[in-house]
């Protein structure tokens, strides 16, 4: 029973995460590196591949909404489903999770601050980089 409920739970997340990701990122309070902290914290190595994947989704997402904008301005009402046209890494549902130790109380605040003081920033600058208000180096 419990293989069926990891196998329903990793269905799931495979579809979702890359959503709530983008919706994260796009959160003034978090943007980029509160993603980038959960998934180092889950994927471990493997975060930084499905981070990129998620800032591709997001620059597909800026591009169609930049193209629609200047051609369509009177109709940007209208929504568009990006996942239709957004490819999501199906080999990251196979990867080994961390394990975090949650016998203790768990305060993950400390741990971001603490990925926050240790990650480093970069320079060359896109729409997002700037949002992000960090640079590439």
């Amino acid at each position: 029973m419990v293989m069926q409920m990891q196998e329903k739970f990793n269905k799931y997340w495979l579809e979702y995460s890359s959503k709530l990701s983008c919706t994260a990122i796009l959160n003034p309070r978090y943007k980029l590196n509160y993603v980038q902290y959960c998934f180092t914290t889950i994927y471990g190595t493997h975060a930084s591949d499905f981070v990129q994947t998620i800032l591709n989704n997001l620059k597909l997402l800026l591009d169609k909404y930049g193209k629609n904008s200047k051609s369509m301005s009177s109709s940007l009402a209208r929504s568009f489903n990006v996942s239709d046209n957004v490819p999501v890494d199906s080999s990251l549902h196979q990867l080994n999770v961390n394990r975090v130790d949650l016998g203790r109380e768990y305060d993950e605040s400390d741990d971001y601050k603490r990925y926050l003081s240790e990650s480093s920033t970069k320079s060359e600058r896109s729409q997002l980089d700037i949002y992000f208000g960090r640079t590439k180096a």
